[in-house]
């Protein structure tokens, strides 16, 4: 019994030692697995080209060799550009041109009557609202156009491009002052019969507003003091012309009127606003080779329509490296005509 017992034990630890080595054999070889992903870095490859230089409509064949993972390409072209991956910025025209076609009435005689051209980039209340237009921050640029007198004259086209603020739209304004305290301001004055506003960019112009009827100026913002009548009666169903604006000071000369002569007023006529500004697009974005259930590909080929020089990027990335875990591989390719 007591043999028995000897050998049963024995066993048992024969049994023992053997669990014992088979479980450090499989975290041996774990570990070594470990180590060897590990040892491997980076992704390895390289991107050739038979040359650097290609005629338009040329296909590019790019020969890739080694393992790079999840592999990205960048041809360099719009919407495939590295350069861009964080989005594009389309800036606005260069150039902006307002023109209009005034008479000036009673010119160097009312000098109580103050009229202007505006700019404004941060109006963005109701252009029916007078304290909403009032609050906004304009730009006086009416020196720059030419005024020429009573006669119907063309002002000239002046850019106004350089008023933009990024991505903001652009408004216009005409502005007329009725100052008592600066001397006579009584009569009609000024009449506009057209304006126009274009944008200019690569050679091609684009009419943004013109005439009067279709965009500028439809309605008035006027002070408290402003004649209502004589603010609502200027437009293209003027019974002085059929496409004519007429900015007219109070006509009351009751003593005891709402609005009288003496009152000092002031109005605006603004314009619908502008989109001229820069234009954020969204990011450009690669074209992807090869991911995780993907075989490797060993070429890869693209055609460019348009000549200039490309700068190409292949990535190759290993998402189980936290750091180094991807490469970059660059080339330049030059296309002719």
């Amino acid at each position: 019994m007591r043999l028995f017992k000897n050998k049963w034990n024995t066993r048992r630890a024969l049994c023992a030692v053997a669990g014992m080595l088979f479980f450090l054999s499989c975290n041996k070889e774990d570990a070594v697995e470990e180590v060897q992903k590990v040892d491997q870095g980076p992704p390895q490859f390289e991107v050739t080209t038979a040359k650097t230089t290609y005629k338009v409509g040329e296909q590019v064949t790019f020969n890739i060799s080694g393992d790079a993972g999840i592999l990205d390409f960048w041809s360099g072209k719009y919407g495939n550009d590295y350069d861009y991956r964080d989005g594009r910025l389309l800036p606005g025209p260069a150039e902006i041109m307002l023109e209009f076609r005034m008479r000036e009435q009673y010119q160097g005689e009312r000098t109580g009557s103050i009229f202007s051209i505006l700019v404004s980039s941060d109006f963005d209340g109701d252009r029916t609202v007078f304290e909403d237009v009032d609050a906004a921050t304009w730009t006086d640029i009416t020196d720059r156009f030419l005024i020429a007198g009573s006669a119907q004259t063309n002002t000239g086209k002046v850019n106004i491009g350089e008023f933009r603020d990024g991505s903001k739209p652009l408004y216009v304004a005409l502005r007329y002052i009725v100052d008592p305290d600066l001397g006579n301001g009584e009569g009609t004055w000024p009449q506009i019969t057209w304006m126009t506003v274009e944008s200019i960019e690569g050679g091609e112009t684009v009419l943004l507003s013109g005439p009067l009827t279709s965009d500028f100026p439809k309605y008035s913002a006027a002070s408290s003091n402003k004649d209502p009548m004589a603010s609502l009666n200027r437009y293209h169903d003027s019974d002085l012309a059929s496409n004519l604006l007429v900015i007219q000071r109070n006509t009351s000369t009751s003593a005891s009127c709402t609005y009288c002569k003496s009152a000092y007023t002031k109005e605006y006529f603004v314009s619908t606003p502008y989109q001229v500004g820069e234009t954020e697009l969204g990011p450009d974005k690669p074209v992807t080779l090869t991911n995780i259930s993907e075989p490797i590909v060993r070429s890869h080929s693209v055609t460019y329509t348009q000549p200039g020089v490309y700068k190409v990027k292949f990535i190759g990335t290993d998402p189980a490296l936290a750091e180094g875990g991807q490469v970059i591989k660059e080339l330049e390719i030059t296309v002719v005509e």
